[in-house]
């Protein structure tokens, strides 16, 4: 996973036209996206093996692009983004377990 800048970002969400994307939306001092970072990681690991197709995620500061929590109408971090041609498809607020993350990254990307 790829922490991306503000520019990248912008790429990135143009890119999701192509390819299915999710975006890990967090702010730096919440304890719970440092957690939940760590098993969208793990999940991640567990997805690199060889046949599987290797799911396209980054992350991102909200404090540093508040504009996008307006535009996504994100209510609250950490947040899962799934997109689809630069449109939420889907948002996970609750990272529940590592085998929750799996199966909704392989459903949606």
């Amino acid at each position: 996973m790829k922490d991306l800048t503000n520019l990248e970002t912008q790429d990135y969400i143009e890119e999701s036209a192509e390819v299915p994307a999710a975006l890990y939306i967090q702010t730096p001092l919440c304890g719970t996206c440092k957690m939940g970072r760590r098993m969208l990681e793990i999940t991640l690991e567990a997805l690199d093996k060889p046949g599987n197709k290797k799911p396209k995620v980054g992350a991102i500061n909200l404090n540093a692009m508040p504009e996008l929590a307006e535009k996504y109408n994100i209510t609250s971090v950490p947040c899962l983004l799934f997109l689809n041609r630069g449109i939420a498809v889907r948002k996970i607020y609750a990272m529940q377990s590592v085998d929750f993350l799996y199966h909704n990254l392989k459903k949606y990307l």
